[in-house]
């Protein structure tokens, strides 16, 4: 008996060890784990701080520099670290400031340089504006990076771990000192959104790019009356079959401020529909149909083009043409863009999503037209098809040729000739200014199982 019980303590000894050596085991696994999480956050934050003091650098030799070739290459630099700097930034555990404009900065920064660089290839004179504008920013670096030095003692002096400033919350309070790293971080992001000169110029992070006001929306503003009428306007104008009562049951800011009216239909066999329609000129931004209720066949896709060209034909928004497609899952987005004069504009584009189940219309997305959509007097073109066909790469087997309004980073927009064909077995629109054969633009076709995709 004595046995038995030696034995059985031996055997609850033997559990207790393994469970205290487990236990011990994962919390070396979990104490390794934020160590390593740690470490890539430092890791971060050490090449945010090394990109930025290179950048100030870079941006200093730029502006003693009096040769264009050597700018060229340091502008690029200065666009390549920038990009590198914003992704350190992005990677840092700053879940709890808003540090939207360090981002927009970097961005801008590096999209301004690259900007400059192009226009020194294309031999143009860079004008005094600009290298006053490369001078404010090399001094408003000098700045930031010096609050980064200061944010990193601190980090240093008080050993705070970048990860204790992620996701905290009531329960989980951070220290006095993490407070205090976190507040310099939002105060560097208030310096930014203070002093940091506005940037106009021709990029894709250009403030009055990141900023632009819809052209397409025209007329006074509406109420909530007016908005639920225009809703039931558009679904009976698509649909006279389908009776509805209209409600606003809420609202959208942003760039095309809109009431969210929702549509039920008497029959209830059809879909509930979920209209934006905007404040301003009450134009139909978007719709949604909610509940699609399917039909026993499958419709084939040439079958589910048709409808979406012919929902296209009834906006009254002018005629349009089908541009590309995609399937996701089981609908079917086709792009439409407008045409004028025979010519495709491109900046104006409506999406179509067309249900596979059913063949209804599941959605339709107008945010690109209101935001694009003006009155336009198209240029002549200055050079023939024929030149134009002459300036593309000799190796391309051309299919096609067709006059497109193409957009650029810049918002502005150029009149092209649009060149199909292909090389191998890959296919190419290359786009040449219709005024003075420059090759604006060259698409790579990528035809996958969902649809085209271009690069």
């Amino acid at each position: 008996m004595r046995g038995k019980s030696v034995l059985l303590a031996l055997f609850v000894l033997l559990v207790l060890g393994i469970g205290a050596w487990r236990f011990y085991q994962l919390d070396q696994q979990a104490a390794a784990a934020h160590n390593a999480l740690e470490a890539s956050y430092q890791n971060h934050f050490f090449s945010l701080i090394e990109n930025v003091e290179n950048l100030d650098v870079l941006l200093g030799k730029v502006l003693a520099s009096n040769s264009n070739d050597q700018n060229i290459m340091t502008l690029v630099t200065v666009w390549s670290l920038a990009e590198a700097a914003k992704s350190n930034l992005d990677n840092l555990p700053l879940d709890t400031v808003n540090m939207m404009r360090s981002n927009l900065y970097l961005s801008q920064l590096g999209d301004y340089a690259y900007s400059m660089a192009q226009a020194l290839v294309n031999r143009q004179e860079i004008p005094d504006s600009d290298w006053r504008r490369i001078k404010e920013l090399h001094q408003q670096n000098r700045i930031i990076h010096n609050e980064l030095r200061n944010l990193l003692g601190l980090l240093q002096d008080r050993q705070i771990r970048l990860g204790s400033l992620k996701n905290a919350s009531p329960e989980t309070k951070m220290t006095p000192d993490s407070e205090e790293l976190l507040k310099g971080f939002g105060k560097l992001d208030e310096r930014l959104q203070n002093e940091v000169p506005t940037l106009t110029y021709d990029g894709p992070f250009s403030d009055h790019v990141v900023n632009r006001q819809p052209r397409g929306l025209t007329g006074e503003e509406i109420d909530e009356k007016e908005a639920e009428r225009t809703a039931l306007e558009f679904a009976g104008n698509l649909d006279t079959n389908t009776k509805y009562s209209a409600k606003v049951t809420g609202a959208a800011e942003g760039r095309i401020p809109a009431y969210s009216v929702t549509l039920q239909p008497e029959d209830k066999a059809q879909s509930d529909l979920t209209l934006g329609i905007s404040k301003k000129g009450g134009h139909v931004v978007f719709m949604i149909a909610r509940g699609e209720k399917a039909e026993i066949s499958r419709v084939s896709m040439e079958d589910a083009k048709k409808r979406a060209a012919e929902f296209a034909s009834k906006l009254g928004l002018g005629t349009f043409m089908a541009t590309g497609h995609l399937t996701e899952g089981n609908e079917l987005l086709v792009n439409f863009a407008l045409i004028q004069d025979n010519v495709i504009i491109y900046p104006d584009m409506v999406q179509v999503i067309v249900s596979l189940d059913s063949g209804n219309i599941a959605a339709y997305d107008a945010n690109k037209f209101l935001l694009s959509h003006t009155q336009r007097t198209l240029p002549e073109p200055k050079i023939s098809e024929q030149e134009a066909r002459a300036r593309v790469n000799k190796n391309l087997d051309i299919e096609e040729v067709r006059l497109a309004l193409i957009p650029l980073d810049n918002l502005q927009e150029k009149l092209t000739y649009e060149v199909k064909g292909k090389i191998d077995e890959d296919t190419y629109y290359v786009y040449i200014n219709a005024e003075t054969g420059f090759q604006e633009k060259i698409l790579l076709i990528v035809e996958t199982p969902q649809g085209s995709r271009s690069l």
